[in-house]
């Protein structure tokens, strides 16, 4: 019989896009940024796509062309160095 992982990535997916979309503290940026990091560095094909798809859905309409025009390197490298700026903010 075979199994499948079901898993989605909910709770990893949900923390890095609160990081990178929803109002915090700084000081609270600057806590999570290692974790989130972390969680995104770990993250699946699969789920990275799925957050790809999801980040691509907040962004204005000029910054989701340019999102959209990079490649798969590209976003992810994209996405780290959202997440530095986030943290250096501080």
């Amino acid at each position: 019989m075979y199994s499948y992982n079901t898993d989605t990535h909910d709770q990893q997916l949900d923390a890095i896009l609160r990081f990178l979309f929803e109002y915090q503290p700084q000081s609270e940026k600057l806590f999570a940024y290692q974790p989130v990091k972390t969680l995104f560095e770990q993250l699946e094909l699969s789920a990275m796509y799925q957050l790809f798809a999801l980040i691509h859905e907040q962004l204005p309409r000029k910054a989701r062309l340019l999102f959209a025009a990079e490649d798969y390197r590209g976003k992810q490298a994209l996405v780290l160095e959202v997440m530095q700026h986030i943290r250096e903010r501080v």
